[in-house]
C-alpha cells in the first residue's frame, strides 16, 4: 500500500502540472510500474485532441508494461472520441493491474472503464489517494456533476477590507508575488470573469503573463452592453475570443457592433429586481457551453453578487499590509448584516504568506476545508 501511495502521488503531481492546459478535457496523470517495482513510464494529458496520459505512459514503458501496474488519477475512458479508448491501450499493453484514484462520473464513462478492464481479467483497485485525485480534478468533476462551472473568487484587499481608494485606484494593493500567484490561478481556470465596470476602470488584459500557462477565456458580465455603447473606441477586451454575458433586453445595434469585432454574446434572463443578469441562469448557460471553471476577479459588485447567491466554491482572498480608510471601496459593497446571528461563517483552509501579503483560501459554509 505504501508503494501505491507513492506512485499515485507522482501521478497526481503530473496531473497538477497540466491543470488548465487541457480544457475542456481533464488533466490526468498516469504512471506505469513494471512487475519488478521499477518506474518504466509516466505521462499526463496532452491538450485536447492529443494523446491521453495512459497512452503516453504506456508508449514510454513499451514491453516493460506487460505484467505491471498503471496508476491513473481518473478512471480510464472506454469510448472513442478524438483518440481511442484508454482501456483498449491498457489491455493491449498486457498490464496486470490498474489503480484508479477517482471514478469518472461523465455519462460516457461512469464506471464503464473499470467494468471493461475487470471483465478482461485485469485487477482494478479504486480510491487510492482518492481525495487528492478528486482535488486535482475538482473543476472537471464539479462541472460534470452540476452542469455549471466551478467558481473561484479572487479578491485583493487592504488590511481594512478595501479593494480600491475612494477614487477607484487599485493598482497595486498587493505586491508582485501575489500578482504572480493570480496569474498562476488564471492559468488553472477555463475562463476569467470581470464586470463591465472593471473593464472601464482598469482596462484589464486578463491573460497569463508572469507564469507559463494557457490564458483563460475572458468573460465580461455586462447587463446593458455598455461595452459596445458610444462612438469611441472599444476597450481592448472587446475582441475575438471574449464572451460577453448580457441581459435579454440589450439593444440590437450595440450587439451587432460587438459581434462585428468577433465578440461572442450570450444573452441570459435580465432580473428587473436587481437590474442585472440572472447569475444562476448565466452559470447554467456557461455550463452548457462546457466552460468547466471560472475565476471571478471583480469588481466588488460582481463578487458581491456571487457571494449573495452562494454560487462559488473557492475564494482566494489576498490581504495586503496597508490601510485605505473607511471611504475607500469595500470588498463587498452594499448593506451588511444587521446582527451577528445572520453572519455566514466561511470555512477557512490554507493560510500562507505570499511575499509581503497573506493569502487565505476559503470555502462556503458547510463545505470541507479547502486543501490548496
Amino acid at each position: 500500500m505504501t508503494d501505491d501511495l507513492r506512485w499515485m502521488e507522482k501521478a497526481v503531481r503530473l496531473a497538477a502540472e497540466g491543470r488548465g492546459a487541457t480544457y475542456p478535457n481533464p488533466s490526468v496523470g498516469a504512471v506505469v510500474v513494471a512487475a519488478d517495482g521499477s518506474l518504466v513510464g509516466s505521462g499526463r494529458s496532452a491538450p485536447t485532441g492529443g494523446p491521453h496520459a495512459e497512452a503516453q505512459a504506456l508508449r514510454q514503458a513499451g514491453g516493460r508494461a506487460r505484467g505491471g501496474t498503471i496508476y491513473v488519477t481518473l478512471e480510464p475512458c472506454c469510448h472513442v472520441g478524438r483518440t481511442g479508448p484508454c482501456t483498449t491501450a491498457i489491455l493491449a499493453a498486457g498490464v496486470a493491474r490498474v489503480v484508479v484514484g477517482v471514478e469518472d462520473p461523465a455519462a460516457h464513462v461512469n464506471g464503464q472503464g473499470i467494468v471493461r478492464l475487470r471483465e478482461a481479467g485485469v485487477r482494478v483497485d479504486v480510491g487510492v489517494l482518492g481525495s487528492r485525485c478528486a482535488e486535482v480534478h475538482e473543476h472537471y468533476l464539479f462541472h460534470v456533476r452540476h452542469r455549471r462551472p466551478f467558481v473561484t473568487l479572487k479578491s485583493a484587499a487592504s488590511l481594512d477590507g478595501r479593494i480600491a481608494t475612494r477614487t477607484g485606484e487599485s493598482r497595486w494593493i498587493t505586491g508582485e508575488a501575489a500578482r504572480t500567484e493570480v496569474h498562476r490561478l488564471r492559468a488553472e481556470h477555463h475562463a476569467v470573469a470581470v464586470g463591465v465596470g472593471t473593464v472601464f476602470a482598469d482596462d484589464p488584459r486578463l491573460d497569463v503573463r508572469h507564469v507559463e500557462g494557457t490564458s483563460p477565456r475572458p468573460i465580461v458580465f455586462d447587463t446593458h452592453l455598455r461595452l459596445g455603447g458610444g462612438d469611441g473606441p472599444l476597450p481592448r477586451i472587446a475582441c475575438a475570443g471574449t464572451l460577453v454575458i448580457h441581459g435579454d433586453t440589450a439593444p440590437e445595434l450595440v450587439r451587432q457592433r460587438l459581434v462585428d469585432v468577433g465578440v461572442e454574446l450570450l444573452a441570459v434572463r435580465h432580473d428587473p429586481a436587481t437590474d442585472r443578469v440572472s447569475l444562476p441562469h448565466a452559470l447554467q448557460a456557461l455550463g452548457g457551453k462546457d466552460i468547466r471553471s471560472v475565476l471571478v476577479e471583480g469588481g466588488g459588485e460582481l463578487l458581491a453578487t456571487f457571494v449573495r447567491h452562494g454560487l462559488w466554491e473557492r475564494w482566494y482572498y489576498f490581504v495586503a499590509p496597508c490601510l485605505l480608510g473607511g471611504d475607500a471601496r469595500a470588498v463587498l459593497p452594499g448593506p451588511g448584516a444587521a446582527t451577528m446571528a445572520g453572519v455566514p461563517r466561511l470555512v477557512g483552509g490554507d493560510v500562507r504568506r505570499v511575499g509581503d501579503d497573506l493569502l487565505w483560501i476559503l470555502a462556503p459554509p458547510g463545505e470541507p476545508h479547502p486543501a490548496r
